[in-house]
């Protein structure tokens, strides 16, 4: 039975009280639903018929349409409402999986290849982030830059695929070394940076320390051997963003850069602090 003919099969006995005719449904194409006794209805398969064999009247023929017209209609309606439903459900649906494989690309597009880290552009978009973060919270915020040190002799020495090798080991470790809303990442090359929000400067010393430590007493795989390799790291950062100059991603970066850079020049498998009396040193190049 279609909703219809359900909705119709109810208001019968009521439509049959008004009418003083005892009325029931039948199909459209049986022969007493030809008869004068019987109102075929718009809809083909359906007809209404008088149980008492007397012919309905002019007005009770209209009586009977408009009434199953309205049924019919609201038939229709619920049918447009459920297939509309069924379109906002499919449309949900698509949306999420949408949703989904743009949540998929954008973690792709953001990751470096090689070593599974965020890449350098990512990097970059979360340093400027966090610095308006801190500028607006006024919470500290550290960068670290970290290089392998002398890393150019790996791979003079058992070439770039063993080379590759130990970047992927290093990457590794980072990612266990940091706090699940830490941002590690490839910067390029050999150089790795660790964005750390809502910490001090003073105390980002102590985690690169620990990651410097834990660096130089690993063996990492290179080729069909392994090598202990050493990191120079270099830290920079806004502890108190409001009592300071709001630094730039590239300011913020470049004094990583020259706290790096002077822990290269003073040996190097070593931790530097940026201060102001790095702006004074010579930039000149350094073997990495």
């Amino acid at each position: 039975m279609t909703t219809f003919e359900s909705a119709a099969a109810r208001i019968l006995a009521p439509l049959s009280e008004l009418l003083h005719k005892p009325l029931y449904l039948t199909d459209a194409r049986s022969p007493e639903a030809s008869n004068a006794f019987a109102v075929r209805l718009a809809l083909p398969r359906v007809a209404v018929v008088s149980a008492d064999g007397k012919p309905f009247s002019d007005d009770e023929r209209r009586l009977v349409n408009e009434l199953f017209e309205v049924v019919r209609v609201a038939e229709e309606s619920e049918a447009r409402y459920a297939e509309l439903e069924q379109r906002m459900l499919l449309l949900q649906r698509e949306n999420l999986d949408l949703v989904v494989k743009n949540r998929a690309l954008s973690e792709v597009s953001s990751r470096d290849t090689l070593t599974g880290l965020y890449n350098r552009w990512y990097v970059i978009e979360k340093i400027d982030s966090e610095i308006n973060r801190a500028v607006r919270h006024g919470s500290p915020m550290s960068l670290l830059m970290l290089d392998i040190d002398h890393f150019k002799r790996i791979n003079d020495t058992w070439g770039h695929t063993a080379g590759d090798q130990v970047l992927q080991s290093i990457g590794k470790l980072l990612r266990d070394s940091c706090r699940v809303y830490d941002v590690p990442g490839r910067y390029g090359g050999e150089e790795f940076c660790i964005v750390l929000p809502e910490t001090r400067v003073g105390n980002t010393g102590a985690v690169a320390e620990r990651i410097r430590q834990r660096l130089a007493q690993t063996a990492v795989p290179c080729g069909d051997s392994s090598v202990v390799v050493t990191a120079s790291i270099g830290i920079a950062g806004m502890d108190a963003p409001e009592a300071i100059e709001v630094l730039s991603p590239a300011a913020l970066i470049d004094r990583a850069d020259r706290a790096l850079y002077s822990a290269k020049t003073r040996g190097r498998n070593r931790v530097e602090l940026w201060d102001r009396a790095l702006l004074c040193e010579d930039d000149g190049a350094i073997e990495h």
